[in-house]
Formats: C-alpha cells, sequence, structure tokens
C-alpha cells in the first residue's frame, strides 16, 4: 500500500516538474536571447515607442522630471495593455517587460543609473521594433 502511494506521489511530482520546465525554459531562453517575435502591430507599439523616445530625449537634456514622467507613463500604457498584448506571444511579453522594469529600476530608484536606464529603453525600443510585424 506504502509502495503504491509513494509511487503515484513520485509520479505526480515528476509531472508537475516536467509542466513547470516546459513552461519556464523557453522564458529563460528568450531572455537570454533578448530576441522577440514579430507579433504586435505598429499601431500597437507606438505609443510605447514614442513615450520611449521621449523618456531618453529628456535623459539627454538633463530634464529629470520630465524623464520620470514620460518613463511612469510608459509604464502605466503598458501595463494596461498587458491584457490585449501578452496573450499573443506570453514570451515576447515578458522580455519587452523585464526591459522596461530595467529602465524602470535603474531611472527611478534611489541610486539613478542614468547609462543603466538609457541602455535599458535602447533595448527597449529594438525589442520593440523587432515585436512589431513589417
Amino acid at each position: 500500500m506504502n509502495i503504491r502511494r509513494s509511487v503515484f506521489v513520485s509520479i505526480a511530482l515528476a509531472a508537475v516538474f516536467g509542466a513547470f520546465t516546459l513552461t519556464i525554459a523557453p522564458l529563460q531562453a528568450a531572455d537570454k536571447a533578448g530576441s522577440v517575435a514579430a507579433v504586435y502591430r505598429a499601431k500597437e507599439t507606438a505609443e510605447f515607442k514614442k513615450l520611449a523616445k521621449e523618456t531618453i530625449e529628456a535623459l539627454a537634456a538633463g530634464k529629470t522630471t520630465e524623464m520620470v514622467a514620460k518613463l511612469t507613463d510608459l509604464e502605466t500604457i503598458w501595463d494596461e495593455k498587458e491584457k490585449s498584448l501578452k496573450p499573443k506571444n506570453e514570451v515576447t511579453w515578458t522580455t519587452i517587460d523585464k526591459t522596461l522594469d530595467k529602465a524602470i529600476s535603474a531611472l527611478r530608484s534611489s541610486k539613478v543609473n542614468l547609462k543603466k536606464g538609457k541602455t535599458a529603453l535602447e533595448d527597449l525600443l529594438k525589442m520593440l521594433d523587432q515585436a512589431t510585424k513589417s
């Protein structure tokens, strides 16, 4: 009786762990590669690109208040569109989201890192271009 129960538990754990590994592996691979799939229409990414560029411009001009405001607008709009964008390709959405999080972390933290924030925003723009269908 105990052997059957142990076998059942072992099989159940293996199934759960296998499903978890299959779900996480593509996300890790995409994050390492930094590549995304072209799944969004131009009108879906236009506002994100505009705000990312405006944030970089404000950063370059030393307009800290404007930079933070633009970055906050970008974050807000990105979060509002999650329900429509994420289902199109979860790996692409997650990769872009993590890149945006890097910019936010660098530019809105107590220890602002302008270089790191600018690099993250530039990476974000590249990813948005890659994610936009021709």
